[in-house]
């Protein structure tokens, strides 16, 4: 298998990539911008003393609205607002929908976790763990949707 590298494509100009590590840079922008919308929502919940499924709401809602916001405003200095959001729906919708699944499912699996302390170590741990499960369930999604587009000549826009 010949290595991927930044070097002029031979009949398009294009320059290839190292598709796997450009995924991870996009899968790790988007659990980043993911989980800073659910951090946000799951703060609000339990301030305002929200039930957990209110507060689960809430969180996913927002870790929605800032994965596309992660996107989007990148995008913004190669492409037109509605272009720019027509593709984060597109593209990030799965991925985001995976991950949040992922990391829902997990946190519900670890015991104490949903009712743990924002400063307590369970909460840390348990972080790790569910971090680690949106990525994993994210990755396989963002590759196939960057490795699609290559294959159509386009440069990937996911994230």
């Amino acid at each position: 298998m010949k290595p991927q590298s930044k070097t002029p494509h031979a009949n398009h100009g294009q320059h290839s990539l190292n598709l796997p590590k450009e995924t991870a840079k996009h899968t790790l922008r988007c659990l980043l911008g993911c989980n800073v919308g659910e951090a946000i929502g799951a703060a609000i919940g339990y301030f305002l003393g929200l039930d957990i499924i209110t507060t689960l709401v809430l969180a996913v809602s927002l870790a929605f609205t800032t994965g596309y916001a992660f996107t989007v405003i990148p995008m913004l200095k190669t492409l037109p607002l509605k272009k720019a959001v027509r593709v984060a729906l597109v593209g990030d919708t799965a991925s985001i929908s995976a991950m949040e699944f992922a990391e829902n499912t997990v946190a519900f699996l670890i015991p104490g976790f949903m009712g743990a302390a924002l400063f307590g170590a369970i909460f840390w741990a348990g972080m790790g763990i569910i971090l680690v499960a949106g990525f994993a369930a994210s990755y396989p999604i963002m590759y196939y949707a960057m490795r699609k587009a290559v294959q159509e000549g386009r440069k990937p826009s996911c994230h």
